[in-house]
């Protein structure tokens, strides 16, 4: 089921959305401190064209809290500061239409993929995705 989801997403949108993540993170890769927030943007770019069947995990919940660097986790604190403004509008237009596919039977499983999209766009920093049941 979730191959079909996919394939109906990356047609109707996910590649332009996919696309348009590439070439944030392009822009973000640029500069040296934008590097880490341009690996978080290829992230959502991976789920953006391919969400259904993928689930999103922190670098925490991967390596385990021991096995991050404490420096890896002030630059993390210090790069959410910085994409926090950003990253909250664009929670909150995935948010907004989330709760616009929920009005439809049909756009249920849309507006659950916008809801996750838009928790992760909030804090994208440190986030791996990866299929559901992997680690």
């Amino acid at each position: 089921m979730a191959t079909i989801g996919n394939f109906l997403w990356f047609i109707f949108g996910g590649a332009l959305l996919a696309l348009s993540w590439l070439i944030v993170a392009v822009l973000f890769a640029i500069t040296i401190i934008g590097l880490p927030i341009a690996r978080a943007c290829l992230e959502f770019a991976k789920l953006s064209a391919f969400p259904f069947g993928k689930e999103i995990l922190r670098e925490t919940e991967v390596q385990g809290k021991a096995n991050v660097s404490t420096f890896k986790k002030v630059i993390a604190i210090i790069l959410k500061i910085i994409w926090f403004p950003l990253g909250l509008i664009f929670t909150i237009i995935y948010f907004v239409g989330g709760i616009v596919s929920f009005i439809s039977i049909i756009g249920i499983p849309v507006g659950i993929v916008y809801i996750r999209m838009g928790k992760f766009v909030l804090f994208p920093i440190g986030a791996r995705v990866v299929k559901k049941g992997t680690k």
